[in-house]
């Protein structure tokens, strides 16, 4: 079975779209942490490439409950307001390299991934899951600090910042406003407006991805949309 998990206050109309490609589940917001991203996948959930979940401590049954023939890990950290304390699990791999604020990383998922022989990337940027659309080929973003970091690493590439909308926050950020599955994208909303639209467009097609769109509205960053088989 493929679980869709979104934000608990992802709009019903864009979830509808999801369905077909899994069983949508929703997260259960963390109330010490900052309205606006307290409900963010990416904020509240780790997928492990070997398909363990490492998940919330405060919420720990709740995601037992939901993910049933999953094994959930509880967080080593709890979750708390004022950054970095939001940002423990907010980590992402790609191929073999594991890439985050290396000294905030929750101790289970630094754990795994050492034993699993990734290679460790430190960056400044605590939110780089949020920060980053990660794909199996590629990955974007607008954090220059992130670019900087992996540009000889990686097949990564800078788009213009800003220009995603964020609750309660002046701006969001591209990974947490999409999700991958295979060779598609999902964006949460229309992006057309945003000044890097094009180059994403360009980027997307050169290795051959598909996009679908799930809203009409602007594009909004709810955190980032797992696809968890």
């Amino acid at each position: 079975m493929t679980y869709v998990l979104v934000a608990e206050n992802f709009p019903e109309k864009a979830a509808e779209k999801l369905k077909k490609y899994g069983q949508v589940v929703r997260t259960k917001a963390n109330k010490s942490v900052l309205k606006g991203l307290d409900t963010h996948p990416d904020i509240l959930v780790h997928p492990l490439p070997n398909g363990e979940l490492l998940v919330d401590r405060d919420n720990l049954d709740y995601y037992k409950e939901i993910f049933k023939d999953k094994k959930i890990i509880p967080s080593c950290s709890s979750l708390s307001e004022k950054y970095p304390g939001d940002i423990h699990l907010n980590a992402f791999a790609f191929k073999k390299i594991f890439i985050h604020n290396l000294k905030e990383t929750d101790e289970g998922i630094l754990d795994y991934y050492k034993r699993a022989g990734y290679q460790l990337v430190n960056i400044n940027q605590g939110y780089a899951k949020c920060s980053c659309l990660v794909t199996q080929d590629f990955v974007i973003t607008s954090d220059g600090g992130i670019f900087e970091s992996l540009r000889d690493l990686i097949p990564i590439y800078k788009i213009d910042h800003g220009q995603i909308k964020l609750q309660n926050f002046n701006y969001g950020f591209i990974g947490g406003a999409s999700g991958v599955l295979g060779k598609k994208i999902f964006f949460t909303g229309d992006l057309s407006h945003h000044s890097s639209y094009e180059e994403i467009l360009k980027i997307i097609n050169e290795y051959d991805y598909e996009i679908e769109i799930l809203s009409k509205d602007p594009i909004e960053d709810y955190g980032t949309i797992f696809f968890i088989k």
